[in-house]
C-alpha cells in the first residue's frame, strides 16, 4: 500500500500504513469483520481507522452506509475536526449528543458519519427491567433510542477499554448495536484482569468466547489457578482478532515512531515525624477493622467498609488535609473510617420530614434483613449495590439519596448536575394532549436546573443541600442483628424478596477495577465484593484457625457499630476457609473484642489542629514539598510540567502551595465546561504561558495532546499501572520533541508500597495476554489445546486473606519493615 491514500489528506507513517492494510484485511477477508487496534498511545490509531474508512466505504448497493463511532465526551469534538481535516470534507459528520441529537433515527441514518458517547449510547439502550431479556432486541427496535434502532456500516469505540467491565450497562448497550464491521481502539486492553478482554469480545462478536460461560471456564477461572497459562490462553484468542505494536517497535530496523526517550522514576519518600504519627493511628485503627472481618469471616459483608479503609489510607499519603478536614464533628478523628450519622439525619428529617426519614431508614433495613436471611447469596447482586447510572460499586461514603428516595453515586450526582440534560424524546404513552403537557412540565423542571432521577425518571433537585449521606439512613450492625432475629422468630413472615442483578465473578484481589468520572472520590478504587469473592462452596474446605495479627487501637463504640452494618452475605467465604482447631468454644470466642483491641491515647490535638488547616494556610505534605522542590529545580530549563492526582482536592491543596510558592500554573478537571478546557490547554501550550499545569488523572488521562509539556509528576498511584502509563503518554506522543520526565512519587512504608506489588502482577497478566514482557510469546498453543487443559483444584481463598492483610501491613514482614524504618525516622531525627 502507498504512503498516501486516496481521499486522505495526509501521509501516512509505515506502521501505519501496515495497520490500514491488516484492517481492511480483517474487514473485507477474515470472518471477524472487524477486531482490536491496539497500539501504544500516540502511534495514531486514529487515522488508521480514518484511513480504513476511506478505503473501505460502503458500496451503492450496501442498504446500510452510516458509522457510528463512541467516544469520551472530552474527545467528541476532536474526532469530528480530525475526520474532516484529514478528508478534506469527505463526509457528513453529525456529533449526537446533547441539544445536537437527532431523534429521527431515519434521519440520524442518513449521516455519513455519527459521533456519540458512552452515556448517550446508555440513554438510547435504556430497557425497562421488566422486559424478558429474549425480547430485548425486539424492544429496542420498536421503543429504543436512535442509536438503538439503526443497523450500521461500522461501529468504532474509542478509548474501548471503557467497556471492559462486562457487568456495566455501557458494555452491554454496545454489544446489542447492530453493524457490519466492529472496531475497538484501545491503548490499555487488559488494565486488571484477563475478564477485561470479555467486554471486547462479546461487543465484536468474536466467537465462539463471546459467550461468557465459555470465556469464563477456559480463561477467568484458569487466572485464578494458573496465571500463566491464563494469559497463554488469552493471547491465542487475541491473536487474529487483535494488532498491537509498542512504541519501541522496529520495522526493518528502524523504529517505528522517533521519540525521545521517556524516564520513569519511582521517587520514595518518607513522612515527617507528625504525617507518619498520623498515618500509622488511621492505618492502625484500619487494621482492627480488617483483622475483625477476618477473624470472623464477614470480609466480604463489610466489602463497602473495606473500599473506604482503602481509599483513606491512600488520601492521607497525599496529605492528612483530605482526611482530617471532614473530623471535625468526630472527637476521636479515626471514627471517619465509620459512617457519618446524626447530623445528615438531622437535616433530612428537617427538610424532608420525619416521615421520609423513617420511611427509608425502614426500607434499607428491611432490605439488609431480606439479604442477611436470604440463603446461597454472594452479596454481590442486591438491589442498591450499584450505582443505576454509571454501574459502579456503591459505597456507603459516596452513595447520595434523592429526595424520590432512590441511590446514585456522589460522582454521577456532580456529572448529571452539570450535564446538558438528554432525554429520548418520549413523553408518556396518553393522548397528544397529555403528552404535549407532560413534555412541558419536563422542559419547565429542566430550565431549573432539575434533573432526571436514574431509576424513577422524576425530576429531581440534585444541588448538594437537596441530596443527602446514604451512610446516615444505613442500620447499624446491631440493627441487622436485632431485625434478623425478630424475622426467624417469626417463620410465616418471610422477608421482602431480593431484587438481583447479574453477579461478578471474578474473585481475585488483583481485580481491583477504576471507575470513569471525575471527582474527589477515586477512580481507581477496588470491588472487594469483586476481589474477595470466595469460589463455591466446597464440603472439603475448612476455615482460618485464627485471626492475622494487626496492633490495635482506640475506636469509638458507637462509630465501631455503625462501620460494621451487614451488607452483603459471607456464608460461601466462611466456608471456603479451614476450619482447624475451630470448635463451638473457638467459634463463639472469636465472636468477643479482641484483647488488643485497647483504646490507646488521645491523638495530639495540637498536630490535628496543624494538618487540619486548609486555603492559604495549608501545611506542606512530604510529597508537596518534593513536588515544589523538582518544579523549582526544573525552573531555568524552560520546561513544562503536567501534575497528576486522582483527587480535585488535593489538586486544590497544591494551587494554595502553588500560589505560596510563586508557581505560576493552570487547572484542567472534569468541573470545567469544555470551553474551559480548551481555553486552558490553549494557555499551556503558549511559550509565554504557565509552566505548570495541575490535571486530574481522570479527565486529562486519555485523548489529551500535552507534548508542549515533557515533564511529569503523579502525586497518587493508581491501582492499575496502565491507567497510570496511559496519562504519562499525554506527553510522550507523536510531536514530543524533548526528553521527557515523569516523577511517580509513593510514600515509605504505606500502602501505596504495597500496591506496587498489585501494579506488577497485573503488568505481566497484561504481558501474557499480549506477549509481552514477562509474559513470553505464545507459540503453538491451538484452540483445541486450550479447552483440553482444566483447572485443578486448590484453596485460594487463604492466600486471598493474605494479600488483603499484606495490602493493610498486617503481616509480619510489614511489621518488622515497619519498626526498621521508625527506628531510622529517630536516628535521623
Amino acid at each position: 500500500m502507498r504512503d498516501y491514500i486516496p481521499g486522505m489528506e495526509v501521509r501516512l507513517l509505515p506502521h501505519q500504513l501496515i495497520g490500514v492494510s491488516w484492517m481492511v484485511d480483517q474487514e473485507l477477508h477474515s470472518p471477524h469483520k472487524g477486531g482490536i487496534l491496539a497500539d501504544d498511545m500516540g502511534l495514531g490509531k486514529t487515522v488508521q481507522m480514518i484511513a480504513t474508512m476511506v478505503v473501505n466505504q460502503p458500496k451503492h448497493d450496501d442498504e446500510h452506509h452510516s458509522v457510528l463511532i463512541v467516544v469520551p465526551a472530552a474527545l467528541l469534538l476532536q474526532w469530528k475536526e480530525e475526520l474532516e481535516a484529514k478528508t478534506n470534507g469527505m463526509w457528513e459528520v453529525h456529533i449526537q449528543h446533547g441539544k445536537d441529537k437527532i431523534k429521527d433515527p431515519h434521519l440520524l441514518a442518513e449521516k455519513d458519519v455519527v459521533i456519540t458517547t458512552y452515556h448517550t449510547l446508555n440513554l438510547d439502550f435504556d430497557i425497562p427491567k421488566d422486559v424478558d431479556p429474549n425480547d430485548e432486541m425486539a424492544w429496542l427496535k420498536r421503543h429504543g433510542g436512535p442509536l438503538s434502532r439503526i443497523r450500521w456500516y461500522r461501529v468504532v469505540l474509542d478509548e474501548a477499554q471503557f467497556i471492559r467491565n462486562r457487568s456495566t450497562r455501557c458494555s452491554r448497550a454496545v454489544a446489542m448495536l447492530r453493524a457490519k464491521y466492529r472496531w475497538c481502539l484501545t491503548g490499555t486492553p487488559i488494565t486488571n484482569t484477563l475478564a477485561d478482554i470479555y467486554g471486547y469480545l462479546r461487543f465484536g462478536h468474536f466467537r465462539p468466547f463471546n459467550d461468557w460461560n465459555d470465556f469464563n471456564d477456559f480463561i477467568a477461572k484458569m487466572q485464578l489457578e494458573d496465571a500463566p497459562l491464563a494469559g497463554q490462553r488469552a493471547q491465542t484468542v487475541l491473536m487474529p482478532l487483535m494488532m498491537r505494536r509498542r512504541k519501541d517497535a522496529t520495522i526493518d530496523g528502524e523504529p517505528i515512531l522517533k521519540l525521545q526517550p521517556k524516564h520513569i522514576e519511582l521517587v520514595t519518600i518518607d513522612f515527617s515525624q507528625d504525617e507518619r504519627d498520623l498515618y500509622d493511628m488511621f492505618e492502625k485503627s484500619a487494621q482492627i477493622q480488617v483483622n475483625r472481618y477476618i477473624r470472623n469471616n464477614t470480609v466480604v459483608k463489610n466489602h463497602q467498609h473495606i473500599l473506604v479503609l482503602i481509599l483513606r489510607l491512600r488520601q492521607v499519603c497525599a496529605h492528612p488535609y483530605l482526611i482530617l478536614s471532614e473530623t471535625d464533628d468526630f472527637a476521636d478523628p479515626t471514627a471517619l473510617l465509620g459512617s457519618e450519622g446524626d447530623k445528615e439525619l438531622a437535616r433530612a428529617t428537617k427538610q424532608m420530614g420525619p416521615k421520609w426519614v423513617s420511611s427509608l431508614k425502614k426500607r434499607l433495613l428491611d432490605r439488609a434483613v431480606a439479604f442477611e436471611t436470604t440463603l446461597e447469596n454472594d452479596g454481590s447482586d442486591i438491589e442498591g449495590m450499584y450505582c443505576p447510572r454509571c454501574g459502579d460499586v456503591s459505597m456507603d461514603s459516596t452513595t447520595r439519596i434523592l429526595s424520590c428516595g432512590h441511590e446514585i453515586c456522589e460522582e454521577c450526582v456532580q456529572y448529571l448536575s452539570t450535564l446538558e440534560i438528554e432525554h429520548n424524546g418520549v413523553f408518556g404513552n396518553n393522548d397528544e394532549k397529555e403528552n404535549l403537557r407532560a413534555e412541558k412540565e419536563f422542559e419547565t423542571a429542566a430550565a431549573k436546573g432539575l434533573r432526571p432521577c436514574p431509576t424513577c425518571k422524576k425530576m429531581q433537585d440534585l444541588r448538594p443541600n437537596a441530596v443527602f449521606l446514604a451512610s446516615a439512613f444505613m442500620p447499624t450492625r446491631d440493627e441487622v442483628r436485632a431485625a434478623v432475629h425478630a424475622a426467624r422468630r417469626r417463620p410465616h413472615s418471610p422477608p421482602p424478596p431480593l431484587k438481583k442483578k447479574p453477579k461478578l465473578e471474578i474473585i481475585d484481589i488483583s481485580d481491583l477495577e477504576s471507575s470513569s468520572s471525575d471527582g474527589d472520590s477515586d477512580d481507581s478504587m477496588p470491588d472487594v465484593s469483586v476481589m474477595l469473592k470466595s469460589s463455591p462452596r466446597d464440603k472439603g474446605e475448612k476455615t482460618l484457625s485464627k485471626p492475622l495479627k494487626g496492633k490495635a487501637v482506640n475506636r469509638n463504640s458507637k462509630a465501631r457499630a455503625k462501620e460494621e452494618s451487614d451488607v452483603d452475605s459471607d456464608s460461601e467465604l466462611a466456608s471456603d476457609v479451614p476450619k482447624k482447631g475451630m470448635g463451638k468454644k473457638t467459634r463463639q470466642k472469636s465472636n468477643k473484642r479482641d484483647s488488643s483491641e485497647e483504646l490507646p491515647p488521645a491523638p495530639d490535638a495540637n498536630l490535628l489542629a496543624t494538618w487540619k488547616r486548609g486555603g492559604s494556610n495549608v501545611e506542606s505534605s512530604a510529597k508537596m514539598m518534593r513536588m515544589v522542590a523538582y518544579l523549582k529545580e526544573w525552573e531555568s530549563t524552560g520546561d513544562k510540567t503536567i501534575v497528576f492526582s486522582q483527587w480535585t482536592s488535593m489538586l486544590d491543596l497544591c494551587e494554595q502551595i502553588f500560589s505560596r510558592h510563586g508557581i505560576r500554573s493552570l487547572r484542567y478537571d472534569g468541573s470545567m465546561s469544555r470551553e474551559a478546557r480548551e481555553y486552558c490547554l490553549a494557555q499551556f501550550r503558549q511559550p509565554g504561558g504557565p509552566k505548570v499545569i495541575l490535571v486530574s488523572l481522570k479527565c486529562g488521562g486519555v485523548g489529551l495532546n500535552l507534548v508542549s509539556a515533557n515533564r511529569v509528576i503523579n502525586l497518587d498511584l493508581s491501582w492499575n499501572y496502565a491507567a497510570e502509563s496511559q496519562a504519562y503518554d499525554r506527553v510522550h506522543r507523536l510531536g514530543q520533541e524533548k526528553e521527557v520526565f515523569v516523577k511517580r512519587l509513593v510514600i515509605r512504608n504505606t500502602i501505596e508500597e504495597r500496591m506496587l506489588a498489585l501494579q506488577e502482577t497485573k503488568l505481566n497478566l497484561a504481558g501474557a495476554a499480549l506477549g509481552e514482557g514477562g509474559g513470553g510469546k505464545l507459540d503453538k498453543l491451538s484452540i483445541k489445546q486450550i479447552k483440553t487443559v482444566r483447572p485443578s483444584k486448590s484453596n485460594l481463598h487463604t492466600s486471598r486473606l493474605t494479600k488483603l492483610a499484606q495490602l493493610f501491613g498486617m503481616t509480619k514482614n510489614n511489621n518488622r519493615e515497619r519498626d526498621r524504618n521508625r527506628q531510622q525516622n529517630e536516628h535521623h531525627v
